[in-house]
């Protein structure tokens, strides 16, 4: 047999071992099944929560003086994203929070009189980004499994909040092509620990 033959049985075989002591449930340290959330709104919770953390951190990691930036003229700038992102959460979570009327809309105006958002100082829109948050984790804490499923406008209530929650990821992927249009790296890309 080769010298470099022995060696690669050798691993096979380790691996072999390892698998079928895995399969068998022998293995000591095996990992625990993850714990299921406490309800279906507790799991979504858990991904809007993800998400908007990654666009509070791409609002804050953004100069302010890039606010106003736009890949194109046909599409949104850094402050029309935000702005746009906090209509989404108000719309979406305010009802259900409890609290009529909604907040203004922030993406307002047209490219002829100058979109209301590109002339607001960041720190307003990101205050503005962090109490929509709020607003929309006060109508998570009001669904529960007893009345998810009655009707918020045109959804379910869960499903208001799970719309809400995968449109604002559409809209943080607008904010990781930016990101790394202007060499910067988002927050979901960031190493860890």
């Amino acid at each position: 047999m080769s010298k470099f033959l022995v060696p690669a049985c050798l691993c096979v075989l380790s691996l072999s071992v390892g698998l079928s002591a895995q399969i068998a449930g022998g293995q000591r340290g095996q990992a625990t099944p993850p714990t299921p959330p406490a309800s279906t709104s507790a799991e979504v919770l858990g991904m809007y929560t993800n998400i908007s953390n990654f666009i509070a951190r791409t609002a804050t990691m953004v100069p302010a003086e890039k606010y106003t930036w736009q890949a194109t003229p046909e599409v949104r700038s850094f402050a029309r994203l935000f702005a746009h992102i906090v209509d989404d959460n108000n719309s979406a979570c305010a009802a259900m929070a409890g609290v009529t009327p909604a907040p203004a809309r922030l993406d307002t105006g047209s490219a002829a009189d100058g979109w209301a958002a590109n002339k607001m100082p960041k720190a307003d829109l990101e205050k503005a980004l962090a109490d929509s948050v709020v607003l929309c984790n006060k109508a998570f804490a009001a669904v529960d499994q007893t009345n998810m499923m009655e009707m918020q406008g045109r959804r379910t209530k869960i499903g208001a909040l799970i719309y809400n929650t995968s449109h604002i990821n559409e809209h943080y992927g607008n904010l990781v092509t930016y990101l790394r249009l202007n060499g910067m790296v988002p927050p979901s890309s960031a190493p860890r620990g």
